[in-house]
């Protein structure tokens, strides 16, 4: 009977019958929640949100106790009847704890159109930024855009995030075998707080502590590309010029134009169409492919950074290591980093560690790569990130406002790696690359980001929301601390 009658024609025989025989129409199209026919339990539930409210109060017994598709059918009728039907609100509020990710989805979006009337719901949808299921995460966001958009933009207190930092990176060091981790946590572009864990050298029994320099990888990239871009500002380096008109290259490439179209800025987004590295590695100057037409997408690129990183050093005369320190490391008062290794900070470098916590040989980069050589400590690095994302206007070695904005704005759309999994306001929904940086569009503000990895054993993270200057950097010494840093910022991410 119900495959032949629509949600309209319940609607009519609704308004044409007694109470009596509408209380037993309700229970019939309920009762269609437990066939398995989804179609069926779709026109059950159109045809209940037909009649509206009062069919509210026979709903929620079945949202609070019917099995997992009753509930799931009760949530989205609830919703479809919301905003009418207040008295769900209790019974919406406590099936956000339901064990379906499906129930919890859709009655956190119920809760969202009810407005600031559902206001008491606010806690409760607030803990499902750290659900474990992505689309309840949006879904709460858009209850509490909903219903207290002041309180979605709060950040979660110092206290709550070092507590999650405290217990977790103890148990997730021991169960992948990652012997030292250090954390910086931002707020308003200041550390303001520091935490160190376990070994820098498990062979030794060094411990980590704020003076441990640890390998930053590819976290190397946007200190290069802030020293690239102040070239720029100063008229030394065009940004869409040819590399190729200060440094010829011998490319390989299917077009012998795309020599010619790497440009400063397509090197620091990442869309020069080289490889991340050449056969034979970039030191020995093998031959250079270009893959496809730069500029035309997103193909991440050691080569790219390091064909400019020799633009660079041959503009201003001097290597790159000479010009950091000058330029940028001195004028912030950092002691403890570097592109190259130096015989006085031998005594603070953490050594790196296999996937099974072991010791490997210890890396000595005697020749600064802008891609993966820098060395620097969490404190340190946190300095530096803030210093290049959200400069101080009275200092004027950093970058202008204009070109703040210009490495940070969307170049081009990443596709092809998911966006960095974060609980709460930094929920993500797109990934760009600006310059020099990885940035991630999200529920609230833009965040700029940057993940490194090196083979001999580090894996490190920093982000800094580029609206209000919060953030993190999360230093690691083993090959498994890329799973650690992750499974952290799906706790601690919107700080």
């Amino acid at each position: 009977m119900l495959k032949k009658i629509s949600a309209v024609a319940w609607l009519v025989l609704f308004s044409l019958t007694p109470l009596s025989a509408q209380e037993e129409n309700i229970r019939f199209l309920i009762n269609q929640f437990g066939d398995e026919d989804p179609f069926v339990n779709g026109e059950a539930i159109l045809a209940l949100a037909a009649a509206g409210e009062q069919t509210v109060d026979s709903l929620l017994p079945i949202l609070a106790k019917g099995d997992d598709n009753a509930r799931r059918c009760a949530a989205i009728a609830l919703h479809k009847i919301a905003p009418r039907g207040k008295q769900a609100i209790p019974a919406l509020t406590g099936a956000l704890n339901d064990s379906s990710s499906h129930v919890r989805w859709c009655s956190a979006l119920a809760l969202a159109k009810f407005g600031a009337d559902a206001a008491d719901a606010a806690a409760e949808l607030g803990k499902l930024f750290h659900d474990p299921d992505n689309n309840v995460r949006w879904a709460a966001y858009i209850a509490l855009s909903a219903i207290d958009r002041v309180k979605l933009n709060q950040p979660p207190t110092l206290a709550e995030v070092t507590g999650r930092i405290e217990k977790m990176a103890p148990e997730l060091m021991s169960t992948l075998h990652v012997p030292g981790v250090a954390i910086a946590l931002i707020r308003e572009s200041k550390t303001i707080w520091t935490g160190y864990f376990g070994l820098a050298d498990a062979s030794r029994g060094i411990k980590v502590d704020a003076s441990t320099m640890f390998e930053v990888c590819s976290m190397s990239k946007p200190v290069f590309a802030f020293l690239a871009l102040k070239m720029v500002e100063e008229g030394v380096l065009d940004l869409d010029r040819p590399l190729y008109d200060y440094l010829p290259e011998e490319f390989i490439a299917d077009d012998p134009d795309f020599g010619r179209m790497v440009t400063a800025r397509r090197a620091l987004a990442h869309s020069s169409g080289m490889p991340n590295w050449r056969k034979g590695g970039e030191e020995r100057i093998g031959p250079l492919p270009i893959y496809f037409r730069p500029g035309s997408r997103f193909g991440y690129s050691g080569e790219g950074i390091y064909y400019l990183q020799r633009v660079v050093e041959r503009l201003c005369g001097e290597p790159l290591q000479e010009l950091a320190q000058k330029q940028l490391f001195s004028k912030l008062g950092l002691r403890s980093t570097s592109y190259i290794w130096r015989e006085e900070l031998d005594g603070q470098f953490s050594a790196g560690h296999d996937s099974a916590g072991q010791c490997l040989e210890a890396s000595r980069y005697h020749h600064a790569n802008a891609s993966y050589t820098l060395r620097s400590t969490a404190e340190e690095y946190a300095r530096l990130m803030t210093a290049i994302v959200r400069p101080a206007q009275q200092e004027n070695f950093l970058l202008s406002e204009e070109m703040r904005k210009e490495m940070l704005s969307h170049q081009i759309r990443v596709d092809s790696r998911e966006v960095m999994d974060r609980p709460g306001r930094h929920l993500g929904l797109a990934g760009f690359r600006g310059l020099g940086w990885a940035v991630d569009s999200t529920i609230t503000h833009d965040v700029a980001q940057h993940t490194g990895s090196n083979q001999s054993g580090f894996r490190c993270y920093a982000q800094l929301d580029v609206e209000d200057g919060s953030g993190m950097v999360i230093l690691t010494n083993a090959l498994n601390g890329d799973e650690l840093y992750r499974r952290l910022i799906a706790a601690i991410g919107d700080f």
